[in-house]
């Protein structure tokens, strides 16, 4: 006779729990092909906590003045002191490129009909950070340059597959303990042998990863602190009885 058993869990604050599978209970299927034995089918997440060790930092200049071209040129005046003292810190040309350009027009909407007020321009760059003991005299040093609209600092691990790969064991490993876990509950003593296993998701969390609006008043002596980024994997996978 053969039993399918479909069975979704869910981690939630650490308890083990029985799910409903598209709004359904989970349900026992029967029939009477007797070699094909019981299927379980369950999921599990891995983590795994790595230090970062690269950095991204996202600075710039702005200026709003009556003539768009006037505008452009303050930035422009701007970002070509900020990017010598990117490059005299010791970033690679290849670890620089521009973000964001352009002009916008700015109104007066205080009146009745809106009112041409000026123009705004914007200059940014990603900065990529390889050495993160470099990324507070390098936030200093753009600041000391003239920028003024600085956007993010983030933090990240550039090669993730290591990590990945130690998460997504961890999963396996614990998909693997559930089904034991409820085959014993089942009261079933028989060899679960892998059926599929199914790779779900891949993410990246920041743990206590400082990643923020950075604001120009803060820049003198800045205070970094890298912390820690998630590394999870997801999987679902299916178990059969060996009878």
């Amino acid at each position: 006779m053969k039993k399918i058993i479909t069975i979704a869990l869910a981690l939630v604050l650490g308890f083990l729990a029985v799910t409903l599978i598209g709004g359904q209970a989970a349900e026992a299927e029967t029939n009477d092909d007797s070699k094909d034995g019981t299927v379980f089918r369950t999921g599990a997440v891995g983590r795994v906590t790595v230090d970062p060790d690269i950095a991204y930092l996202t600075v710039g200049a702005s200026s709003e003045r009556d003539n768009a071209a006037d505008a452009m040129e303050d930035v422009n005046l701007i970002m070509d002191d900020v990017l010598a003292a990117v490059k005299a810190a010791g970033v690679a040309d290849e670890d620089i490129k521009t973000q964001h350009i352009g002009v916008d027009v700015i109104y007066d909407y205080s009146r009745s009909t809106r009112m041409l007020q000026g123009y705004m321009a914007r200059n940014s760059l990603t900065v990529t950070i390889r050495n993160l003991d470099d990324v507070a005299v390098i936030y200093d040093a753009v600041i000391e340059a003239g920028a003024n609209d600085v956007g993010s600092l983030a933090f990240d691990k550039e090669n993730k597959d290591e990590a990945y790969d130690e998460a997504l064991a961890l999963a396996v490993a614990r998909a693997t303990e559930k089904v034991d876990v409820l085959a014993a509950a089942a009261g079933i003593d028989s060899e679960m042998i892998p059926q599929t296993f199914e790779e779900v998701s891949y993410q990246t969390y920041a743990g206590n990863v400082r990643q923020m609006d950075m604001a120009v008043e803060e820049a003198s002596g800045v205070n970094v602190i890298p912390g820690t980024l998630e590394i999870v994997a997801s999987v679902a996978v299916e178990f059969k009885t060996a009878d």
